[in-house]
């Protein structure tokens, strides 16, 4: 304001709650000889010496014009400024906000820098609620139609966001329907293609919001106008051919849906499809998928449709010169099935559904195809649409046709293609596809067995950790749960468990990971098994426990984790007490005849002059400490009884008292999850008196800091 002084570093919703009070009395604080500046935004007590004189009038809008100042202030009061406006706007009313704030803001935008910008789209989004509710909603999108003029595109699709959600929620009155259109006319029409790019993003929004049809009309119009524009770049293509998925999506949930999509929307996808550029073309690939995913939703007469006039545009992409043309449709494979499914209708007809399933799976599909393709990634798409494939189609129309080429791939040569074996990427995706077929109804298992069973071999280590790894997968997806049985000794995956048991052996397996990962994945299988009620699992809960008391042993620390991560789920399958006896038992045992064991007690033997070396794969003694503690920690549960908690807190009394900060550190750890279901008894006479001598007097400065927290934990859940 021209001669008026300048604005006090007083927030602002500080000077407004001053100004709402009655009595302007308030105490004098001492006056600063330099008082620190406050940030924009921070909260204090308005005092007469902050505030001046009492009878100035402050202007929320030229205090926001001050912070804004490129020239006087740097980004981050700018950009603070910029996040603070909508409480601004919410403190000075609608009426100020459309006659002040907005043209504000407008004339700040072709200034300001890209960053901030960028925040302030954001915060236009939500600005509906304090522009003066829907009803006007529709004057923010002259600050939208001037932040798209920029050439930053993050900025523009910050904006195109913002504009996404102030449409959504504004009311389409007619000030509304003009202004919407008048601005994506505007920018459709641009002399620059940017303005041309984020056009096409604006078109969706408000054909779904606006339920008049006459203006839809208006809207399909002009977005024709501008997809079918001659000699127009390849981004403005790529972004109109994107626009239509979307575009394709809202139509499909309006009126007279069948017919626009059918005369309006296709018409345009067709010429984008038959693009010269691949780029172009990939983007229509994929609106094709989301119109074939919009049209078939609707209803079974429209899906029916929708085969009709789409499924020589799929043959045609999968034919398509370009290997992202043909990866572009692989990745939407799965969707178009489940689509075309939809047009079967409760009574399906037969000659339809087998003309759509030769389509989808047959000879001459274009999954068929995609396996054959020279190019890695189509293939692995495929392989990947092929579980969904299957959940749409059912596993008897996927035996041959997918499994079998599936199959080829992990061969030594890829029948196939005639190359030689896949690269380690492939082998595991096709893997993984197979494995998910496995739930699959109707899926033969004993045509994935063998093939899944022999891909798990030595040869290839990365391969092998990847096979198991998407095996462990597989048997831990609850959304497809598998039955366990098929792991039987004599069915087609039997022979997986004698594989995983052999895999666990360090002489066998010098991969560390490959023990680890073994071992997980048969404590999962082991454990679905006995939920299944296998009538053949008792022979092998031995071995089970054999092989977990071997990982908690085994020389690498990350083994030993993996299987104390195993502990809960077998303690959930086999109980506690079995869990105790065949997994800890034997570790607890170890430790206390280990030849240093009198060493690491509170009162330590004197150690002898020459000290036996341990060998490069034996398990030092704190090793065995920090697992059995870690173990109990995990199996420490509201279920546990009353005479496992006695017996598990003597050991830890012990624990916290031994030489090494680390067995100390873990078994206070232990102590502390124990104390949380122990009874009160329990808790007064050995926990908490232990934990208290931990955090006074360890002199270890982690124990004595994460024991103090044990304590505090403990005292606040006793009130205290």
């Amino acid at each position: 304001r021209p001669g008026a002084a300048a604005p006090h570093p007083l927030t602002l919703s500080a000077r407004l709650t001053t100004r709402a009070l009655p009595d302007r009395r308030h105490t004098v604080l001492p006056q600063q000889e330099n008082p620190a500046r406050l940030t924009f935004g921070e909260h204090q007590e308005a005092t007469p010496e902050a505030m001046g004189d009492p009878n100035d009038a402050f202007d929320p809008i030229a205090f926001l014009e001050t912070q804004m100042d490129m020239k006087k202030n740097p980004r981050d009061v700018r950009a603070t400024a910029v996040k603070s406006m909508k409480n601004i706007a919410a403190n000075i009313g609608p009426d100020k906000v459309q006659t002040d704030l907005i043209p504000l803001i407008c004339t700040l935008i072709p200034e300001e820098e890209d960053e901030i910008l960028f925040l302030l789209a954001k915060e236009l989004g939500g600005f509906v609620t304090v522009v003066g509710g829907p009803a006007c909603g529709y004057m923010l999108l002259q600050c939208f139609e001037l932040m798209c003029d920029t050439e930053e595109t993050v900025v523009r699709d910050a904006a195109a966001a913002a504009f996404a959600s102030v449409t959504a929620a504004m009311e389409w009155n007619t000030e509304a329907k003009e202004k919407c259109l008048s601005m994506v006319k505007n920018l459709s029409a641009g002399d620059w293609f940017t303005k041309k790019v984020v056009a096409a993003q604006l078109y969706s929004t408000p054909y779904l919001s606006c339920d008049d049809e006459p203006y839809r009309a208006e809207l399909r119009a002009e977005f024709k106008k501008l997809a079918e524009g001659k000699d127009e770049l390849p981004m403005v293509k790529r972004s109109c051919a994107t626009a239509l998925k979307s575009l394709a999506v809202a139509a499909a949930k309006t009126d007279n849906a069948t017919a626009v999509l059918r005369d309006d929307i296709m018409s345009t996808l067709q010429i984008y499809l038959k693009d010269k550029d691949s780029s172009v073309r990939v983007n229509a690939t994929d609106a094709l998928v989301g119109l074939i995913e919009g049209w078939c939703a609707i209803d079974t007469d429209s899906a029916k449709m929708c085969w009709v006039f789409t499924n020589a545009f799929v043959l045609e992409a999968i034919n398509d010169d370009s290997w992202r043309v043909r990866h572009a449709l692989m990745k939407g494979y799965g969707t178009i099935a489940t689509s075309y499914v939809k047009s079967f209708g409760a009574e399906a007809d037969p000659e339809h559904k087998t003309q759509v399933e030769k389509f989808l799976v047959m000879e001459g599909a274009p999954i068929e195809k995609a396996f054959d393709d020279m190019e890695t990634e189509v293939r692995v798409a495929a392989v990947k649409a092929s579980t969904v494939l299957g959940d749409a189609l059912g596993g008897s129309v996927l035996a041959k046709s997918v499994v079998i080429p599936c199959m080829a791939m992990l061969g030594e040569v890829n029948v196939q293609t005639g190359v030689a074996a896949e690269a380690p990427t492939v082998r595991i995706a096709v893997t993984q596809g197979l494995i998910d077929l496995l739930a699959v109804e109707e899926m033969p298992s004993d045509l994935l067995g063998p093939t899944i069973t022999s891909s798990l071999h030595t040869g290839d280590e990365p391969v092998l950790i990847g096979v198991m790894r998407s095996l462990e997968k597989g048997m831990l997806n609850k959304e497809r749960p598998l039955d366990f049985n098929v792991f039987g000794p004599e069915q087609p995956l039997g022979p997986l468990l004698e594989k995983l048991i052999e895999f666990q052996s360090a002489e066998i397996a010098d991969d560390w990971r490959i023990r680890k990962i073994s071992m997980t994945l048969f404590s999962i299988m082991m454990a679905g098994c006995k939920k299944a009620e296998a009538a053949w699992l008792e022979p092998f809960q031995d071995q089970l426990g054999a092989s977990m008391r071997v990982a908690l042993g085994d020389y690498i620390a990350q083994v030993r984790v993996g299987a104390i991560e195993c502990l809960p789920r077998l303690s959930a399958a086999f109980g506690l007490e079995w869990v105790k006896s065949n997994c800890l038992a034997e570790l607890r045992k170890d430790i206390e005849s280990d030849p240093f064991y009198q060493f690491h007690l509170k009162d330590a033997m004197e150690k002898p002059a020459v000290e036996r070396e341990r060998g490069s794969k034996e398990v030092a003694l704190h090793s065995k400490w920090i697992t059995y503690f870690a173990s109990l920690r995990v199996l420490i549960s509201e279920q546990i009884d009353s005479e496992t908690a006695a017996e598990w807190s003597d050991v830890l009394c012990t624990g916290v008292e031994v030489t090494t900060p680390n067995v100390r550190f873990n078994a206070m750890l232990a102590m502390g999850e124990l104390a949380k279901v122990a009874d009160d008894d329990l808790l007064q006479s050995k926990l908490k008196p232990a934990i208290t001598t931990m955090a006074n007097e360890d002199v270890d400065d982690d124990c004595k800091y994460f024991a103090k927290q044990q304590l505090a934990e403990i005292n606040s859940n006793q009130g205290y």
